[in-house]
């Protein structure tokens, strides 16, 4: 093993943060196999034997957007590209959640900077209908990115923005928007969406007051291996300022269909350096995910040897994801909650079901009977 190996396990035993430098050592390292037996380590000691997934719903609202990131494949511009345009009134995915039954934990919604529905008035309705008619399920809703929109369009602050949105039943913020925080970098691939001061300011201020979140990276474009780096130091120092992360997600770069598509495609070895080497930086961190429709399911389950505790979620069997589908992944569309259990255990770990917020339970678990119908026509 490396001498600096050594000392990085040395400081991970100890308890000591890792610096820029160490995280440089790890990504740089021949020997993979140490590196992924001191995430996994490392992930053992904050989950023990368990890997979690969710049962969720997951909805693309819209595709309209104006932010015009270079790395988008699902954008579309209303005014540009009128044919490739959608955009869901709040009944129609209120319906659409509820296609499959109510048997899930969590609606995961993600959409754009659309002008006709990126407002309070869209959203807060929507949010109490779903919290009435489905009192088990979370809510995790938006990016830090679409907070800021709506706060400058309703002329609100921060604190009064999450206020609101709490108030309405929000649970968790997905994390999204992170891209890479380091500003020259990011002026590159996305010079249009919310500063890195704002997403962490956002972000700070939503588990200032009780509203989980996530955090993700997108990796694998034209970033270097020091802001890969940088923006999981950012997120550590974000974390030990006001806790409220509960998930790191790895996002890597696919690059059909957009404006950086020579960047190509990441490798998986890049792909599993990057979950371990996030697994043993982020130490304030309880969970990292590995999204299965993006890096698949056989590279997310051997992420799960190289730091990761989580597979992400099932979706619904109508559910359809667009945005990483427009940029050219291979993923499919729904796995089942008994692939992901078989998947976990072929990983030598336990399956567990939970919700957005790390509550557990039984993989059989379900909600009170309700009548869809009634459901549908009353909320």
């Amino acid at each position: 093993m490396q001498h600096a190996l050594i000392d990085i396990e040395e400081k991970v035993e100890s308890g000591v943060s890792l610096s820029l430098a160490d995280g440089l050592a790890l990504y740089r390292t021949p020997d993979i196999h140490t590196l992924g037996r001191l995430a996994r380590k490392q992930k053992e000691r904050k989950s023990g034997n368990k890997v979690f997934y969710v049962l969720n719903r997951y909805i693309n609202s819209t595709n309209v957007c104006f932010a015009a990131c270079k790395f988008c494949s699902f954008a579309a511009d209303e005014f540009k590209e009128p044919g490739r345009v959608f955009r869901m009134t709040a009944d129609q995915v209120f319906e659409k959640a509820l296609e499959t039954g109510t048997n899930f934990n969590q609606i995961h919604i993600v959409g754009g900077h659309d002008p006709r529905q990126l407002s309070l008035d869209y959203w807060l309705p929507l949010m109490r209908r779903f919290k009435e008619a489905l009192p088990h399920v979370q809510l995790s809703l938006f990016t830090a990115a679409e907070i800021e929109y709506m706060a400058r369009r309703h002329r609100l602050g921060f604190p009064e923005i999450v206020k609101t949105l709490k108030d309405a039943g929000l649970d968790n913020v997905n994390g999204g928007a992170a891209e890479i925080l380091a500003e020259e970098t990011r002026k590159k691939i996305c010079p249009n969406k919310v500063s890195s001061e704002n997403w962490i300011a956002i972000h700070e201020e939503l588990h200032r007051q009780g509203v989980a979140s996530n955090a993700t990276m997108l990796y694998g474009h034209v970033e270097s291996l020091e802001d890969r780096l940088d923006h999981m130091i950012r997120l550590r120092e974000s974390q030990a300022r006001v806790h409220g992360f509960n998930a790191f997600i790895p996002l890597a770069f696919h690059p059909d269909g957009n404006e950086m598509s020579d960047c190509g495609w990441t490798s998986g070895l890049d792909d599993i350096r990057t979950f371990a080497v996030a697994r043993l930086m982020l130490d304030n961190f309880d969970h990292i995910k590995a999204y299965w429709m993006i890096q698949g399911l056989k590279v997310c389950q051997v992420a799960l040897q190289f730091g990761a505790d989580d597979m992400d979620g099932t979706h619904g069997s109508t559910d359809r994801e667009m945005i990483y589908h427009s940029s050219g992944t291979q993923s499919g569309q729904y796995v089942d909650d008994r692939e992901f259990r078989r998947l976990i255990e072929g990983a030598g770990y336990v399956p567990v079901r939970r919700n957005s917020t790390y509550d557990e339970f039984p993989y059989d678990w379900a909600p009170p009977e309700l009548e869809l119908e009634r459901v549908l026509v009353e909320a």
